[in-house]
């Protein structure tokens, strides 16, 4: 499984950030036939679904939970560390401000409310 690790035999990352680091297969339950393996990227922490097909008929339960974290202790030297490199949002160069984001999310509690109280716009 190292050997497969190491060459990317599993996928990639899309995240750009995680720069293609190889994934390893994991699953999200332990109880057998419940979920298909996912995969996940060491480097962000993250689970992805394949894109293969023949990937969906691979039970989850086979890798369990634990595989990458138990091979990450094992092979510590292994483990990338984690991108701190976050994209950030900006309109011809300028950063967008923090109170956009605050203003976008009232206006949508604001129209969930009136969908829940049943008032329309044109009222």
């Amino acid at each position: 499984m190292l050997d497969k690790y190491k060459r990317g035999d599993f996928g990639r990352c899309p995240r750009v950030f995680c720069y293609h680091n190889p994934l390893l297969p994991v699953g999200l339950t332990d109880v057998p036939n419940q979920k298909a393996v996912k995969l996940y990227c060491s480097r962000c922490e993250d689970i992805y679904t394949p894109k293969s097909r023949r990937h969906k008929t691979i039970d989850g339960a086979y890798f369990g939970t634990s595989f990458p974290h138990m091979l990450f202790q094992v092979y510590s030297s292994l483990k990338p560390a984690p991108s701190d490199q976050r994209y950030v949002p900006r309109i011809f160069g300028f950063k967008l401000h923090a109170t956009a984001e605050l203003h976008r999310w009232q206006d949508e509690q604001r129209e969930e409310q009136k969908k829940r109280l049943g008032i329309t716009n044109n009222s």
